[in-house]
């Protein structure tokens, strides 16, 4: 393929993105890319039930080491390299290749249940990337250079092994979903406050011990796990977050197993207008402080 023909594919093509296919291809998986065709692209879903769009799902021993031919799959947009939990359990990705960024169509990564302890740079080059799921995996930080990923709405993770919050997800800020449940982070930025489209925060089962004032503006918030956590009180504008949902709790709004002082658990659990009550009716929007 000429350099000509990858542009015409999608608009400019990053110049990393470009190398990487050129270096691809240099580095002798001509004939692997052949056979990608064969092997691979028959196992592309065509249609993905969820996402729409081309699919490729490889896990066990299929999956690792990842086969380089997949990298030669262009059109690829949904790419699933999650281990299945009730089998395969001894495979497990433990090193994601930078060659990922030759597939620059991907919408959707899915590298749930492996052993993956960092991850590269090169995802940022993914430019249409809209869900990133990587739970149940060893990671302790996110590159910064992750903030190209402006497409980005969903990120995903969980049971990982994080003791700060990564910084870089605050400028994530064209994410509506965010789970970082069942890590070890302890204090949440006021910059977190940025994620204006936020719709789905899942903190549960941490180390929090306090709701910074800043994160009450993020007003489009429905969902909010923050149970199992060290919350003693909620901030006087915690309020301000009307819409959360208590209605099918605890799934949609949680906050058990907090020490919770101020308003009591009691309270909490009646939902957002009993805390709005608890806290003060006629407290002044914090948005109007600013």
């Amino acid at each position: 393929m000429q350099r000509s023909d990858l542009s015409r594919r999608r608009g400019t093509i990053n110049l990393t993105v470009l190398m990487a296919v050129l270096k691809f291809k240099a580095l002798g998986f001509r004939a692997k890319a052949r056979r990608a065709k064969t092997k691979y692209r028959k196992q592309i879903e065509s249609d993905d039930q969820r996402w729409g769009g081309r699919r490729l799902k490889l896990s066990g021993r299929a999956a690792v080491p990842i086969p380089g031919e997949i990298f030669g799959l262009f059109e690829l947009e949904i790419l699933d390299l999650s281990t299945e939990r009730t089998s395969g359990l001894d495979f497990r990705i433990e090193r994601l290749p930078r060659e990922i960024c030759c597939l620059y169509r991907l919408r959707v990564l899915n590298l749930d249940v492996n052993g993956l302890t960092s991850l590269p740079n090169a995802i940022c080059e993914l430019k249409y990337l809209e869900c990133l799921t990587v739970s149940c995996n060893k990671l302790q930080t996110l590159p910064l250079s992750y903030k190209k990923l402006t497409r980005l709405e969903s990120l995903h993770l969980a049971s990982n092994h994080f003791q700060a919050f990564p910084l870089v997800i605050c400028q994530m800020e064209s994410l509506k979903f965010l789970d970082l449940s069942c890590n070890q982070i302890t204090i949440l930025p006021p910059t977190l406050s940025k994620l204006k489209h936020l719709r789905t925060l899942m903190l549960y089962n941490n180390k929090i011990s306090e709701w910074p004032d800043p994160l009450c503006d993020l007003i489009e918030l429905h969902t909010l796990w923050l149970g199992k956590n060290e919350l003693k009180r909620l901030p006087i504008h915690f309020g301000q977050l009307k819409h959360l949902d208590w209605s099918n709790y605890p799934l949609s709004s949680n906050i058990d197993d907090n020490p919770l002082m101020s308003p009591p658990l009691n309270v909490c659990q009646l939902g957002i207008q009993a805390i709005r009550d608890y806290l003060g009716p006629g407290i002044t929007k914090r948005s109007s402080l600013i």
